[in-house]
C-alpha cells in the first residue's frame, strides 16, 4: 500500500505513537477525541499507513506531554515508568477513581526526572544519600515520629511567612528528598504526592495551593515516607489501619511538627483566644506558624481546648468562607513567573544544581541539560545558577 506523504510530513515511529497514548491509559477512541481528530486517522499513524504533519506532530506531543523528538526514537523509552508505591492527598483525603492526563504525566516526569539524578550521580561519582529512617504506622506513638522529623530537618524556631514553604522544602530537600510542584493538576484531584524509593524518594505539592497548604502537605508525605505507606489509597488490606485512619495519623502528626502544643501555649494570640473567642486569633496564630486555621483548630481539638461539635462548626465555617471568597483576578500579570523562576518552582534545588553541575563539567550537553530542564533555553541557565550557586 502506497503511503500518502507531503513534504510537511513528520516521519515519525508508529510504536512511539502507541507508547505516549498507552502511557496515558487513552483508547484509541479515547486519545482520537483528546487529539481532536479522526479516529481513523490516529489508527492510520498508529499503524504507519499515514504520517501526521510536523504541526500535527508537535501539537500530539504537546498534548502527550513528550518531547517532540521522542517521535523519532526507533522504539520506546524504556526506563520512563510510573511509580509503584504512591500517595496521593486529595481534599477529603479519598482514593482517586481516575486519573486525569496531567497527572499521569506528572507521575511519568518525576520518576524520569529520578532516573536522571540516579544517573548523573553515578556519572559524577557523587555518593548517594540513602533514606532510612523508618517508622512502624501501627506501632509508633505520633509524638515520636513528630519529635523524629524535627531533629531530622533542623528548622529554626522562628520562621517568617513570606519565605516559610522554601525553608521547609529546602530542609527536606537537605535529608535527600526530591521536592517537585505541580502546575497543571488542579487541587481538587491532587493537593500531593510521595513516592517512597529508598535513594531519592519523592514528594510532590500542587503549586496551585496556598503556601500553608503547601507546607502541611510537604509534612503529611513525609510522615508517610517515614512510615513506608506510600501508596496506601489505591491498596486494601494494607496494614491494620484503614486508608482513610493512616490519613488522619498522618495529618496529625504534620500538624504536631507544625504547631508543637509547647510554643502554641507561649503564643499571645493563642492565650487571648482562650480567654474569649475571635476567628480572627485563630488567623493571627495561623500566620505564626505559616498553617491554615483548620491547622491551628485542629490542635486545639487534639490538646482538648475545643469540642468535637465546634471543632467541625469551625471547619464548615472555613470552608465556605474559602470557596465564597471573591477571587481576585486582578493581579494575573504580576503572578507570572519568568521561565527561570519557573522552573525554580517546579524541579527544586537539588535537580537543578545536580543538572547543572554535570552540564558545567561537560558531563552532559547542553541539549541534555536543555531536555532535563524540561525545554528551558540555554540562555535562562545563568539566572539558575545565581539561584543555586550565589
Amino acid at each position: 500500500m502506497e503511503l500518502r506523504m507531503a513534504r510537511s510530513n513528520a516521519l515519525i515511529t508508529p510504536q512511539i505513537l502507541i507508547w505516549a497514548r498507552e502511557r496515558l491509559d487513552l483508547s484509541p477512541a479515547e486519545a482520537a477525541a483528546y487529539l481532536k481528530t479522526q479516529p481513523e486517522k490516529l489508527q492510520n499513524w498508529e499503524q504507519g499507513k499515514e504520517y501526521p504533519t510536523v504541526n500535527q506532530a508537535k501539537e500530539i506531543a504537546k498534548k502527550y506531554k513528550i518531547p517532540y523528538v521522542f517521535f523519532f526514537l526507533p522504539e520506546p523509552p524504556q526506563n520512563i515508568k510510573p511509580p509503584k508505591n504512591q500517595d496521593y492527598r486529595t481534599f477529603s483525603n479519598q482514593p482517586l477513581m481516575r486519573q486525569s492526563i496531567e497527572l499521569k504525566t506528572l507521575l511519568f516526569d518525576i520518576m524520569q526526572r529520578r532516573e536522571v539524578m540516579l544517573e548523573l550521580y553515578n556519572q559524577m561519582g557523587i555518593e548517594f544519600k540513602e533514606f532510612a529512617c523508618y517508622f512502624d504506622i501501627t506501632k509508633a506513638a505520633d509524638n515520636q515520629i513528630a519529635d523524629t522529623i524535627k531533629a531530622l530537618l533542623h528548622l529554626p524556631e522562628t520562621i517568617k511567612k513570606t519565605n516559610a514553604f522554601n525553608i521547609f522544602r529546602n530542609a527536606l530537600e537537605n535529608i535527600g528528598i526530591l521536592v517537585f510542584q505541580a502546575t497543571d493538576v488542579p487541587t481538587h484531584e491532587m493537593r500531593g504526592l510521595s513516592v517512597f524509593e529508598e535513594i531519592f524518594p519523592i514528594i510532590v505539592v500542587n503549586r496551585k495551593d496556598a503556601p500553608s497548604a503547601r507546607i502541611f502537605t510537604l509534612m503529611h508525605e513525609l510522615v508517610h515516607l517515614l512510615t513506608r505507606t506510600a501508596g496506601i489509597c489505591d491498596t486494601t488490606g494494607f496494614s491494620e489501619l484503614t486508608s482513610f485512619e493512616i490519613e488522619l495519623k498522618c495529618n496529625h502528626i504534620a500538624a504536631q511538627v507544625l504547631v508543637p502544643e509547647n510554643i502554641l501555649k507561649t503564643n499571645v494570640a493563642y492565650m487571648q483566644l482562650m480567654e474569649n473567642w475571635n476567628d480572627n486569633l485563630v488567623r493571627q496564630i495561623a500566620d505564626s506558624f505559616s498553617v491554615s486555621r483548620e491547622v491551628i483548630i485542629g490542635r486545639l481539638l487534639a490538646i482538648k481546648n475545643i469540642s468535637f461539635d465546634f471543632y467541625q462548626r469551625k471547619i464548615r465555617q472555613y470552608t465556605d468562607e474559602y470557596f465564597n471568597y471573591p477571587k481576585d483576578n486582578s493581579n494575573k500579570e504580576r503572578s507570572f513567573l519568568s521561565p527561570s523562576i519557573d522552573k525554580e518552582s517546579q524541579l527544586g534545588k537539588t535537580y537543578i544544581e545536580t543538572v547543572l553541575t554535570a552540564f558545567n563539567q561537560d558531563v552532559i550537553s547542553a541539549r541534555d541539560a536543555i531536555s532535563y530542564f524540561e525545554g528551558l533555553r540555554l540562555k535562562h541557565f545563568e539566572k539558575l545558577e545565581r539561584w543555586c550557586f550565589a
